[in-house]
């Protein structure tokens, strides 16, 4: 029975472990992977990397509508040597806004 018990618990706290990874990997992926990688297809887009002196893009995703569906969108800036570029652009990469101060 102390064997069966052993067991049991062992499993558990497997599966616990495999869900709290999954949850940080997912989270990982939304806040630091995606939004890194859209700020560098928007950079390209915008202008050439020797024009550019700074941006930002924010980690957390907002809610956005696309084709009447709800999808993650990032907001963010580029700076270069004569303005400013603020930017919103969807999870798939597509470029939702720009503006120019």
């Amino acid at each position: 029975m102390k064997k069966r018990t052993a067991l049991i618990f062992a499993a558990a706290g497997t599966a616990a472990l495999a869900a709290t990874l999954a949850s940080h990997a997912y989270a990982y992926y939304w806040h630091h992977i995606l939004p890194n990688r859209l700020f560098k297809r928007v950079r390209n887009t915008i202008a050439s990397e020797q024009d550019i002196t700074g941006g930002w893009i924010n980690m957390s995703p907002d809610a956005g509508w696309q084709h009447d569906k709800l999808i993650a969108t990032y907001r963010g800036g580029i700076t270069t040597a004569t303005t400013t570029f603020h930017f919103n652009v969807a999870e798939d990469g597509t470029l939702m806004d720009l503006t120019r101060d």
